[in-house]
């Protein structure tokens, strides 16, 4: 090999690590910076039991969103249905509140078997039907999570 060969070697494999590191320095920080949380939150009222899971799924530069929603809903630990739906949102921002605002409820008919006259006992109307509102205090806790509140009341807990 000659000189020059070894070199052009060296100067190769130098630029591929360095395109490497790039790539995975990229990925880490989509990772870290992924626009998705969740919560899983059980309600209670009166007789009436839900367990959900809330998915967060939202655009920063747009600030619009969707929430899947999927659990099931139970009355005297009775399973009577499952909830599945998708919540299409928009917010507006002030400081730490966000006002969110449901644009379209999109049920998904084979596991959405629970009435939006039940869900809303256990649920805000946000979550159940098109056009309702709902402010939350959103408060960062460390780098994956994100404490929702009404007022002083902690809600949830959404992880990333």
């Amino acid at each position: 090999m000659t000189k020059k060969t070894i070199t052009l070697a060296c100067l190769l494999l130098f630029v591929s690590g360095l395109f490497i590191s790039w790539l995975l320095h990229l990925r880490a920080e989509k990772r870290q910076n992924s626009e998705i949380c969740s919560a899983s939150i059980v309600v209670y009222h009166k007789n009436v039991r839900a367990n959900v899971t809330l998915d967060f799924i939202y655009s920063l530069k747009t600030q619009t969103g969707v929430v899947s929603i999927n659990g099931t809903y139970a009355q005297n630990d009775t399973v009577l249905g499952g909830i599945r739906r998708d919540v299409s949102y928009t917010w507006t921002e002030n400081k730490d509140a966000l006002h969110f605002y449901s644009v379209k409820v999109n049920k998904i008919f084979n596991d959405d078997s629970v009435s939006d006259e039940n869900l809303s006992e256990v649920l805000p109307d946000f979550y159940v039907y098109p056009e309702k509102s709902i402010t939350y205090t959103v408060l960062p806790q460390g780098e994956n999570s994100f404490l929702f509140t009404v007022g002083k009341r902690p809600v949830f807990l959404c992880y990333r």
